[in-house]
């Protein structure tokens, strides 16, 4: 039955699949697919000894902005020809990313 405006068309299913549910058919199993891990635990090490890669469960971000809240917001309501309305809407930005991504945030709030 096709689906136009006037008669919508049946919902499609959807179903999730949790990480940890994840299997692989015996018939791709067979073929050599197998499931690759995401979060990586063992530290790669260059010849020098230095990590090359860290790993995103021990990875901590902060953010320190130069000023609190409410002076940022001061300053990104200014003129645009101003500098200053520019850094402070930058750091309204990486402030916003930091709450969306869990980072941690240094200073006056």
């Amino acid at each position: 039955m096709a689906s136009t405006p006037e008669i919508p068309g049946p919902e499609p299913q959807v179903e999730e699949i949790k990480e940890a549910e994840f299997i692989v058919p015996e018939t791709l199993s067979l073929s050599g697919v197998k499931v690759v891990q995401k979060n990586f635990t063992a530290q790669v090490k260059g010849d020098k000894g230095q990590p090359l890669i860290q790993t995103p469960p021990s990875q901590v971000i902060t953010v320190q902005p130069p000023a609190d809240a409410k002076t940022l917001t001061t300053w990104s309501k200014g003129s645009i020809e101003s500098s200053l309305t520019w850094l402070g809407m930058f750091w309204i930005r990486v402030i916003k990313r930091a709450v969306y991504f869990g980072w941690r945030i240094l200073g006056k709030t």
